[in-house]
């Protein structure tokens, strides 16, 4: 056991009845609308279809607790997606969501436990589609299949590795999701809500001027044996736009977004730092909900593969003075 007995971290939530339930987290705790095999004071079960059978489990790591996602509709963490299939450290009052039930994570003195009782168990759950405001974001590695055509693979699995974990920090200090990484590609999402898009689009332009600020100091920084990889460069596409958030195929990770602005971030990209001189190029719905914090320079219309029309697109290179 992690933590003194009576310091032990908890879960607590109110059910669609509002009765309250308390649920001490011992080594694991097991979410879920089945859970199967699993004691009753080791698990909570939500008596709900768009919960995954198995959706999420709770685990005592050191004196911290961490929640991996193995849902099809996703976990939430303070209203923030996990990485689908991906972890996520827990600290004292976060509030997980799981379908439509609130978790709330407390580390109080050791209390009663409620047990969540018997429910009727649904066999199957039931995949939700929801159409979402959406901002994209997209780094694409300029020149990777040359780069991988001339350097070991193992120098040039390094250097990724480091690339990817540190844009990978900052989505998630910018409190936005990485989907997965496309080939030479990582790709992240920021989802809206009625409040504060704004902001949520801000936090994913911020996300892509720090990422741009760490990619450079990574690749100046490598020693010699990496020399060929010092000049890396990437480009950044960055769109907003409404799309369909759902999941399909049979494992947990392929969560989908499907939509015009999802492909859209994914041209931008391959425009940036490539067709296009500037290095982070945005879409002009983003440059619009931006340009009160961000210096945005206008590009023109473009062309972008496999889209109709010409696409007014928008550069970023710093944020306003004074913001």
């Amino acid at each position: 056991m992690a933590l003194e007995n009576n310091k032990l971290p908890c879960l607590e939530w109110q059910d669609v009845e509002g009765c309250c339930h308390h649920v001490d987290v011992i080594e694991r705790l097991y979410i879920g609308r089945v859970c199967q095999g699993v004691p009753a004071d080791k698990c909570i079960i939500i008596g709900d279809a768009n919960v995954s059978r198995d959706h999420a489990v709770i685990t005592c790591v050191g004196c911290a607790l961490v929640i991996k996602d193995s849902s099809r509709n996703g976990t939430w963490v303070n209203n923030v997606r996990i990485t689908p299939g991906g972890e996520q450290k827990l600290t004292s009052g976060d509030f997980v969501h799981v379908g439509s039930t609130k978790l709330h994570v407390v580390f109080p003195e050791q209390s009663d436990r409620h047990n969540p009782g018997e429910v009727d168990q649904v066999e199957t759950t039931r995949v939700l589609s929801r159409q979402k405001m959406v901002t994209h974001l997209v780094a694409d590695i300029r020149g990777f299949s040359t780069l991988a055509q001339q350097t070991e693979s193992s120098l040039l699995f390094e250097v990724l590795l480091q690339l990817y974990e540190s844009l990978t920090n900052i989505v998630h200090e910018n409190r936005g999701t990485v989907k997965d990484f496309a080939g030479d590609a990582i790709f992240a999402f920021w989802e809206h809500n009625d409040k504060n898009d704004l902001a949520v689009v801000r936090s994913a332009c911020h996300a892509a001027l720090v990422q741009q600020q760490a990619a450079t100091a990574l690749f100046s920084s490598l020693p010699e044996k990496y020399s060929k990889l010092r000049h890396l460069e990437l480009g950044w596409g960055i769109s907003t736009g409404p799309v369909t958030v759902s999941h399909y195929g049979v494992r947990s990770e392929n969560l989908a977004l499907v939509g015009d602005s999802t492909n859209l971030a994914f041209r931008l990209s391959g425009l940036a730092n490539k067709e296009l001189s500037s290095t982070i190029v945005i879409c002009h719905k983003t440059a619009e909900m931006v340009e009160q914090f961000m210096l945005v320079t206008p590009l023109g219309g473009v062309d972008t593969k496999g889209r109709t029309g010409k696409e007014v697109v928008f550069s970023i290179t710093q944020e306003a003075v004074g913001e």
